[in-house]
This record gives C-alpha cells, sequence and structure tokens, in this order.
C-alpha cells in the first residue's frame, strides 16, 4: 500500500504541469557542466598535493575520478528527466521523444566545447596562451589534460591532446542520452543483469 503511494506521489509531482517543460530541461542540462566542474573543483583540490609525488600515475588516478564524477552527475540528470518525460507521455499524453536526451547532453557540453574552441584559437596562434583557462574551464579532467599539456604554456601542449578531447566531451551527449532512454523506458537494469536478459 505504501508502495503504491509512494508511485502515485512521483506521478503527481512529474505531472504538475500539463506537459513536459523543455526549456526548464535544457535550461538544467546547461547548469550539469557547472555541477561537473564542482565536483570536479573539489576532486582537484583534494588531490592536486599528490600529482607531483604520483607523476603521469597521479594524473591518470585523478582522470579517471574526474570522468566518473562527471558520468554519475550526468546519469542523475538524464535518469531524473528520463523518469519526468515518461511519467509526461503516459499520464498526460505528451510526445516526448527519447532522442531528447541526447539534445540535453549536447547542451550540457557546450561550455566544455567552448573552451576547446578557445583551445584550438591558442593552438594555431590566432590569440595568446589560453592553456589556464582551458584547465579551469575542465577541473575536473586537470589530469588527464596534463598529460598532454604539463604546464601553462600552449608551446609545450601536445597536439595529441586536440584529438583526444573530442573524444572524451562525447561523455556528456552519450551519458545523458543512454540514462535518459533507459529510464523512459523504465528499464530495470538490476533485473537484467541478474536474469540476463
Amino acid at each position: 500500500m505504501q508502495d503504491t503511494q509512494t508511485n502515485s506521489d512521483k506521478i503527481k509531482d512529474y505531472s504538475n504541469e500539463e506537459k513536459y517543460n523543455r526549456k526548464h530541461a535544457f535550461g538544467v542540462s546547461l547548469l550539469k557542466w557547472l555541477e561537473c566542474e564542482f565536483f570536479g573543483m573539489f576532486i582537484f583540490l583534494s588531490l592536486f598535493g599528490l600529482s607531483p609525488m604520483l607523476k603521469n600515475a597521479g594524473n591518470v588516478i585523478f582522470g579517471i575520478i574526474g570522468l566518473v564524477c562527471y558520468i554519475s552527475v550526468l546519469a542523475d540528470f538524464g535518469m531524473k528527466e528520463g523518469a519526468k518525460a515518461h511519467v509526461k507521455n503516459t499520464v498526460r499524453g505528451d510526445n516526448v521523444p527519447r532522442s531528447l536526451g541526447l539534445a540535453l547532453g549536447a547542451v550540457s557540453m557546450l561550455p566544455a566545447l567552448l573552451s576547446y574552441i578557445v583551445l584550438l584559437l591558442s593552438y594555431f596562434k590566432v590569440i595568446g596562451s589560453s592553456v589556464l583557462f582551458f584547465k579551469l574551464m575542465n577541473t575536473g579532467l586537470w589530469g588527464i589534460i596534463n598529460l598532454f599539456s604539463p604546464d601553462m604554456k600552449i608551446a609545450n601542449l601536445s597536439a595529441a591532446l586536440l584529438g583526444v578531447y573530442p573524444v572524451i566531451l562525447l561523455i556528456f551527449p552519450l551519458t545523458v542520452y543512454i540514462s535518459f532512454r533507459l529510464s523512459y523506458d523504465k528499464v530495470d537494469i538490476q533485473t537484467k543483469i541478474l536474469y540476463k536478459s
């Protein structure tokens, strides 16, 4: 009885508005980058002192923790928005597409993409060095970036970073899209793993 009450409360909460609020969802998705950076800054301050001792191994550990943090924040957002979209479709007759998760993820990536464009302009000498700006805009990935750019000089930045970073950026749209779709379709991951179905 209590479970039924809880589920109906969730549906009621999600259905306060007649339709799924796309504008609000896109605004929140943009703020998710800021949330990723907030946790990234916390990781940076916690582990930065270890990097000189561990050298590249420290950068790798630091980078992996940052990536896990980003994925966690984005997956949580995607799951919540997918659940809202599901309820709006089933209860309110809205028509929210599954692909909306991909668009939300792409929007959450925009500030990071901007930092990459600025880095490209800097690398090709259109503007001055923007390595510090790039690292500050990607604090959770500071360790990974350090593998390709050990200091703040654009001259010491490895061109490999220009190829690796766009691949890392795909984490934003893919994580939000996958988690959004799983929640939208009400896929029970735990059951699927346990029963391999």
